[in-house]
Formats: C-alpha cells, sequence, structure tokens
C-alpha cells in the first residue's frame, strides 16, 4: 500500500476465545448447531455460595459475575428510544438505559445495567456459553391489562424480578442446570446482541459493506486463532466502531501481464457502525501490482469453513494486497437461528403474566421449546401472578390466536410465523379475497391471500401450557378435601375438549397424596437430627417430618407428571408436527 492512510478506531477489536475441542466437536456438528453455540451467551442464574473448606474454590470470575436473581426491577422495564430519553426535561432523574433493540427480544437498561441505582451495581453481563445446556428464560416485556386491579400496591417490574428469583431456585432443585456446572440463563436483554440500526434485521438488511481493507490492516483488525480452533465465524467486536481514510494504487497491465510504472489512485473511506459483527464474504482485488486476472484466480473467502486470516494465510497473501470483504451482524444470524438455539438449552424458564400467551415471541419459544425439549423441562414463574388474576390466565389460554398474537416489530412477525410454520403441521390454502381488474382490456382476476391454519399447533400449546400449570397447582395447592382442582385446570381442559389431558389431569389426587405422604413419614420416619443445643429439639423433629412429607408428596406428584401426563403430551406432540 502506498500514500498515508487512517485508521480510527475508538476501542480494542475482541475474538472470541476457543479452544482445541470445542473446534473438534464443532467439525462433526452440522453447521447450524455449530454457529450456535458460538452464538450462545449466557449470564450467572444465582450467585454461588462459597465452597466449604476443603473443597476446591470456585473461580474468580464465577464469583466476580453479577447474577440474574440479583438483579433490580430495572431489568425489566423496557428501554424508550434514544430520542424520546433525550426529550425528557433536564430536571428528572437520568435514565438507566436507552439502549435499543430493533425487535421485541431485547431491550435492559444500558449495558444491562440493574437496581434501583444502578451505580450500585455492576452491569449483567453475558458470557460465551459454547457447552449449551442453560436455561431459556422466556417472558413478555410489557405489564398486562388490568395489572393495578390486581395488584394496586406493586409494579410489574418489581412482582417480575421476584418470580424471576423464585423461578430460578425451584429450576435448580428440579435439577434443570447442567450437572456439575453452575446454573446459567439466556435472557434477551443480555445475551441477544443489540441492533447496529433500524434496519439491522433478517427480513431487511443482513450484510453491510463491502469495505476495502489491506491485509496489512487486516491483519490488525482480526486476532489469530488460538491453537487448532476453528470458529464457523470470524468475529469483529467493535464497541465504539471504526473508521478508515487511505488510497489504493490501481495499475494496468499490458498483454504480458506487466504493471505500468505510473499509479492512479483512489481514495477510500469508510466507517462501520459499532457492534458486534462477523465476516460475510471477502475476495483479493485488483490493486498494487496483482492483475485482474491474478485478483480473479484467487479463492474467496469460505466463512464457514475457515477464519479470515487462515485465509490469508492459505493464499499466502501480502500485506500490500487490498482485500473486499462485507460482513454482517451476529444479531442477525442469532435471530435466524432461533429456533436452532432454543433447542440447544435444557430448561426454560417461563415468566409467565396474563399476557404472555397473547406475544408471538414467547408463543414461539414456548412452542419450539416444548417440542425441541420437551413440557418436561418448562419452569413457570407464574405463583406469584395467579393468585388473585387465576381468571385472567384462563382467559388467556382460551383465547390464545397465533396469527392475533401482538409483536413489537412487525418485522419479526414473518420470521416467527416461518419457524412455526416448518416445525409444526400447518396446512394452508388460497383464499379469494375479492376480484379485481388488473388493467383495460384484461379479465377480472382474483385477489387470493395466502391463509395459515395453525389450530393444531394452538391446541397443542394449550395443551401444555394447562399441564404445566396443573402441575404447578398440584404442587403447592391448599391439599385440602375436594379441592383437587381448585385452580381449574382440570376443568378448563374439558371445557376446551382436550379429552385425553382432561382424563389424566381428574386423576390428581393432591389431598390423597398428601395424606398418603404423611402415612408413609409415620411408618418409616427420618434420621432423628443431631442434637444442637441452639435449637429447640421438639421444633428442630417437627421440621424434619415436614420436610420428609413434603418430599413424600412431591415424588407422587411427578410419579403423576411422568407416568401419566407426560404420555399424553407426547401423543399431542406427535399430531401437531410435521412428520
Amino acid at each position: 500500500m502506498r500514500g498515508d492512510s487512517t485508521v480510527k478506531q475508538a476501542s480494542k477489536v475482541t475474538f472470541a476465545e476457543t479452544d482445541g475441542s470445542r473446534g473438534a466437536r464443532e467439525a462433526a456438528e452440522p453447521v447450524p448447531i455449530a454457529k450456535c453455540r458460538q452464538l450462545l451467551r449466557s449470564v450467572l442464574a444465582i450467585k454461588p455460595e462459597p465452597p466449604p473448606a476443603g473443597e476446591e474454590a470456585l473461580a474468580e470470575s464465577v464469583l466476580a459475575e453479577t447474577a440474574l436473581e440479583s438483579a433490580g426491577p430495572e431489568l425489566w422495564r423496557y428501554p424508550e428510544e434514544p430520542d424520546k430519553v433525550a426529550d425528557k426535561a433536564a430536571d428528572k432523574a437520568p435514565e438507566v438505559g436507552n439502549k435499543t433493540k430493533a425487535a421485541e427480544k431485547g431491550g435492559a437498561a444500558a449495558g444491562g445495567v440493574v437496581a434501583g441505582d444502578p451505580s450500585d451495581r455492576p452491569p449483567l453481563e453475558a458470557k460465551a456459553d459454547p457447552q449449551a445446556g442453560a436455561l431459556l428464560m422466556s417472558h413478555a416485556w410489557d405489564a398486562p391489562d388490568n395489572w393495578s386491579k390486581y395488584f394496586k400496591a406493586q409494579q410489574f417490574a418489581d412482582a417480575k424480578q421476584i418470580q424471576v428469583a423464585t423461578g430460578l431456585h425451584h429450576a435448580k432443585k428440579r435439577g434443570l442446570a447442567p450437572e456439575g456446572r453452575q446454573m446459567r440463563v439466556w435472557v434477551d436483554c443480555a445475551s441477544l446482541p443489540d441492533a447496529v440500526d433500524q434496519v439491522d434485521h433478517p427480513l431487511e438488511k443482513i450484510e453491510y459493506g463491502p469495505f476495502l481493507l489491506p491485509v496489512r490492516e487486516l491483519k490488525r483488525l482480526v486476532a489469530p486463532v488460538p491453537g487448532e480452533a476453528l470458529a464457523v465465524f470470524t468475529e469483529l467486536r467493535l464497541d465504539e466502531g471504526m473508521k478508515y481514510d487511505s488510497t489504493m494504487e490501481i495499475r494496468t497491465f499490458d498483454n504480458q501481464g506487466r504493471p505500468s510504472k505510473e499509479a492512479e489512485t483512489r481514495q477510500v473511506q469508510w466507517e462501520i457502525l459499532p457492534g458486534w459483527w462477523q465476516v460475510r464474504s471477502a475476495r483479493v482485488v485488483s490493486a498494487y501490482r496483482l492483475s485482474p486476472e491474478g485478483a480473479a484466480a484467487m479463492d474467496q473467502f469460505l466463512p464457514s469453513m475457515e477464519q479470515l486470516q487462515q485465509w490469508c494465510m492459505r493464499l499466502g497473501l501480502k500485506d500490500e494486497i487490498w482485500v473486499e470483504f462485507t460482513i454482517g451482524t451476529l444479531r442477525t444470524e442469532s435471530l435466524n437461528l432461533t429456533d436452532t438455539m432454543i433447542g440447544l438449552h435444557g430448561g426454560m424458564l417461563a415468566v409467565v403474566s396474563w399476557n404472555y400467551f397473547d406475544r408471538l415471541w414467547p408463543l414461539c419459544e414456548w412452542a419450539i421449546f416444548c417440542n425441541r425439549v420437551g413440557p418436561g423441562r418448562v419452569q413457570l414463574a407464574a405463583d406469584c401472578f395467579t393468585g388473585a388474576a387465576l381468571v385472567e390466565f384462563h382467559r388467556v389460554v382460551r383465547r390464545l390466536s397465533i396469527t392475533g398474537a401482538a409483536c413489537r416489530d412487525e418485522r419479526d412477525r414473518r420470521l416467527l410465523l416461518a419457524f412455526l410454520e416448518r416445525e409444526f403441521n400447518c396446512g394452508f390454502e388460497h383464499k379469494t379475497q375479492c376480484f379485481r381488474k388488473p388493467a383495460p382490456g384484461v379479465l377480472t382476476a382474483a385477489v387470493t391471500e395466502r391463509v395459515v391454519d395453525f389450530a393444531p399447533l394452538e391446541r397443542y400449546i394449550r395443551t401444555t401450557a394447562i399441564a404445566v400449570f396443573a402441575r404447578e397447582a398440584a404442587l403447592f395447592g391448599s391439599r385440602r378435601l375436594t379441592y383437587d382442582d381448585e385452580s381449574g385446570w382440570t376443568e378448563l381442559a374439558n371445557t376446551l375438549k382436550l379429552r385425553e389431558l382432561h382424563g389424566v389431569l381428574k386423576k390428581s389426587k393432591p389431598w390423597d397424596w398428601y395424606e398418603d405422604a404423611k402415612r408413609q413419614v409415620q411408618r418409616d420416619p427420618p434420621a432423628a437430627p443431631a442434637a444442637d443445643a441452639e435449637q429447640d429439639p421438639e421444633l428442630t423433629a417437627e421440621l424434619v417430618v415436614a420436610e420428609a412429607e413434603e418430599t413424600a408428596y412431591k415424588e407422587r406428584v411427578e410419579a403423576w407428571w411422568n407416568g401419566l401426563v407426560l404420555p399424553v403430551l407426547e401423543d399431542e406432540r406427535r399430531k401437531a408436527v410435521k412428520r
């Protein structure tokens, strides 16, 4: 490269860390799964307790991480657009976040900052999680209608954070976290990269560029790949973007391929917006002393097969050679791989308020997760909401509609409906809407609309939702005589003509199970606790018996759930999915 160049790069470029074993595993996996492993990021779910003396200490990185259960309610308030935040009165308290998402999936306070006073807490930061198996947190951002009717003294965001923390502990007790690992959670506001601009969406703009850069500068931009790892994406994380300004030499070549002595200079100037990028394509261009024929003969970059720097080394490119490349955002890749990513989670924490099934994103997450992983791995976080507002939950299940579900970003609707139609048995037909004359002298033609029948999928979602709620009702109900269906889920299944589900829900007998659990503990009492001078021995013994009774009762509930309910849900799944 000749001439002066100016590179303005306000922040350090970071490259995803990989290891040799992960590269070997990804090489044997389908490309979509390998891509998802590189894209997956999760946050710590619950702050771990320091290990007892003599056991291996936890890593400093784990101890320093902010856990989701410790987040404040500000995390669950959808951010305002930057221009709206700028219009706030100067005397108002500063907003904790003006970070925007182009779609409904996202929207934490800036940088994931949480808590009543954001300056008091570190940001909620997602870290790479290529092993997968974390919890998927599914939720609706907006408060449901009539919130103040049922909860006059509590804000929705406050109640939601309590519900999240409680649900995480329930999920941990159920063993939904991978064995031997700290429980982690994929949560949209921290795990999904931000949109770089308003058109950053799979259905609008997937490629930015092209950009021109000499190999010398390209090496500085892209970090080397450690070891023998082979990541799927060549990542560029530019927190503050990058600007480039230089000149490129263009020469003419005679019929023997010899370059001219004089060169024409061309100004090269471009800017990359702040964001998390990946290189989508790259090719060598004719510049410096390389002829057009020589550039065309060189292999183009294969993004799913090699890293960009490996490509440069394979071709033996000199520092003065110029490369043209395009980039795309990892956000777009994440959205395009939504269905695959959902299936890589080990459990789902569904924070269900009574507008959850009115939103298309939660509906899509629930349906795909239940199909690919199973409703037995769903942990509800809804007990705080269902008490006074139980009737609202029955209503939302009754009115459930895929086509009528709301979506914050209408561009997401086409994307999500395509996922559902591809995954489930949804027939379609072209219905005539009207007749129009296309032009003078042309016969009238029918105007048709493609209409998809989502009824089988809606039935499956209703069935799994009622079943999961019925399990929670059995676990945490009053267990009084004649109160087997105190939450009304069994009757709702009957009303919606879900006969097989209704049959097994009628076999839920909390009072009988609890009485049987008490008799079982009487027959086989637990071991007496060790004597403790600081505690009342009678009270301690009562607590031990109560815990044993609770354990025996939960075993009966799980036996009913696993032996009777899950087989019915599996039959419903087979009817709903494509074969």
